[in-house]
């Protein structure tokens, strides 16, 4: 079956677009490169190096104009359709709201 990319794109074009975005505002901030396969080893050392599973893909360090009284923002990206977050992101995302 064949996706249309203009009216599902992937989450990597998604990703593109938000980064040139945020580029072109001179918006402050980092990508947490949690995604994808890796090797056992690679994994148990990032988990003892402080990589936890769920944090956002992108922080926003700049308080987002629409909202001042906010410390950040943090943004999980999904497919407009078929995309799911996790247990661990939701975690994530709630905990982050309540701080702000």
């Amino acid at each position: 079956m064949s996706v249309d990319p203009y009216t599902n794109p992937t989450e990597e074009h998604e990703h593109l677009a938000l980064v040139q975005w945020l580029e072109m505002h001179n918006i402050r901030y980092t990508h947490v490169p949690n995604e994808g396969s890796h090797k056992v080893q690679y994994r148990v050392k990032q988990k003892r190096l402080g990589v936890k599973p769920g944090v956002p893909d992108f922080l926003i360090f700049d308080k987002p104009p629409a909202y001042p009284d906010n410390v950040g923002t943090a943004i999980e990206l999904k497919r407009r359709k078929g995309g799911r977050v996790t247990p661990e992101q939701s975690a994530w995302l709630c905990i982050l709201r309540e701080r702000g």
